[in-house]
Formats: C-alpha cells, structure tokens, sequence
C-alpha cells in the first residue's frame, strides 16, 4: 500500500511540475477542469446525495468543468462567472421542479457545493500562477506548505501523538500531529521562499511565508477534516479510486483546495508577499 503511495505521488508531482511551468497554460487549465468535473461526481454521487442516474449528476459536473476555465485568470471577468452561477441554479431547480422524487433542495444546495465553491476554490492555483512576476515561483508554496504539514503530522501523530484531534471525524489524527505538521510547514515554507530567492535572485520577504506556513497549514487542516466529515456522513472510506493508494480526486487534494484559495486571499488582500 505504501509503495503504491509513493510511486503514484513520484508519477502526479513528475507530471504535475510541466503542467505548472512548460505545457500551455490551457493545458493546466484542462487538467484541473477534469478534476473538478471528477470531484464533483465524487462529492455528488460517491456519497449518494444525487442518484447516478440522475441528469443532474451529470449537469453538476459540467459546471464544476467550466469553472476553472471562467476563474482561472487574476484578472477574470466575475461577469462570466456571475452568468455560471445563474445557469447552475436555473438548470438544478429545473431538474428540482421536474423530478422532485430525484433532486430536492438539500442536493441542490450541496450541487452548488461541489459544482462551483469548491472549484473556484480549486481554481486559485491558476489564478496564483498569473499573478504577476511572482506568481510563477509562489504557485508551489500551497502545496509544500500541505504535503509537509501532511508527511510531518503523520510523523510526529505516529511517534507521540496520544490526544485525538477529531476522533468521530478523523480518528488517527492527532493534537501533536497536528501541531508538528504546523511546525513543520512553517519550517517549509520559510525554506522554500529562501531557496527561490537564491536560485532566481530574488528578494520575497521571508516573513509572509512563515506567516502562511503557520495560517495555510490550519486551513489545509481543516481542508481535509472538512473532506472528512462529509465521507463520515456518507459511510465512504474514500472518494473514489482515481490515484491508487491514494482514492479520488477529493482524497488527494481536499488540503489543497483549502490551502491553494486562502493563499490568494493571503497575497492579494492580507499580506502581499510580493
């Protein structure tokens, strides 16, 4: 199983690095719509929320797929967006009005959920990436800042961990684990600004970083608790199957999604680490 892990994650970061900095900009794009489109249907349907049968699943993931390509952009026209939104609650009420007995108010609002929050939120690593001059080399800090506070809390949750954090909810987490993945991310995400800075004779000011390690690993935290619970409620050990060892699309970057979006509230409106 660990082996698994691992090779999957060596293939997804191999793939992941030309996608961010060699490969078109629409490929990028693509790649995440497709994930969207799959989480959606992981959110909708995996937890049984909306019949697999059911058109709507399929119309909730439609707009999940358009979504990173309406609000992908720094400087996106919300106008397009706003229009997304519209259509998504004409069309679900629709389906709502049509076959009641299939889409009731309750899938319609979790459909918004997963058709639209979570993509956008999703969607802040295109949006980081063209921030301009610095964008391309802070694009990666959400994912370091999540993959170490990850990899450090499984550590430490491992060596000393004894309080649970969320026992009903995630009951291998921990309150060290917790709080050794925070330092940890920290640690990283000073780390990673300090050797940009040297290899692309920059100069990021360290301390937003050490701020957004401390603050992005919380959120990333609650990112995946959040992922959790609604599989707890659904009686899912994981979303789907779509990285071996690893399960769906929501199983591997449920962090992200939290992480990724608050970074962007972090740079543009909190703290500009450029």
């Amino acid at each position: 199983m660990m082996k698994t892990r691992v090779i999957t994650a060596v293939v997804a970061i191999g793939a992941f690095i030309p996608l961010l900095f060699l490969l078109p900009a629409v490929c990028l794009q693509i790649v995440l719509a497709i994930f969207c489109a799959v989480g959606a249907y992981e959110l909708l349907g995996e937890t049984k929320i909306v019949d697999k049968k059911s058109p709507f699943l399929y119309f909730s993931c439609l707009i999940a797929a358009v979504v990173p390509f309406l609000a992908g952009s720094s400087a996106y026209d919300s106008r397009w967006l706003y229009l997304l939104v519209w259509i998504y609650m004409f069309g679900a009420f629709l389906f709502g009005v049509m076959r009641k007995d299939m889409v009731n108010f309750s899938a319609i609002a979790k459909g918004m959920f997963a058709s639209l929050i979570v993509p956008y939120m999703f969607s802040a690593v295109l949006r980081i990436i063209n921030i301009p001059v610095f964008g391309k080399y802070l694009v990666l800090l959400p994912w370091v800042c999540v993959w170490i506070c990850d990899s450090t809390a499984l550590f430490v949750g491992k060596a000393i961990g004894k309080t649970k954090l969320a026992p009903e909810i995630s009951p291998k987490k921990t309150v060290a684990g917790s709080v050794g993945g925070l330092i940890g991310a920290i640690i990283a995400c000073a780390a990673y600004v300090l050797i940009v800075n040297a290899v692309f004779d920059l100069s990021l000011d360290i301390v937003p970083a050490i701020i957004f390690g401390a603050v992005g690993s919380t959120a990333g935290q609650l990112g995946d608790l959040a992922f959790s619970l609604i599989k707890r409620e659904s009686a899912l050990k994981d979303y789907g199957k779509i990285f071996p060892g690893h399960g769906g699309v929501y199983d591997r970057f449920d962090s992200i999604a939290f992480a990724a979006s608050f970074f962007e509230i972090f740079c543009l409106y909190i703290y500009s680490i450029i």
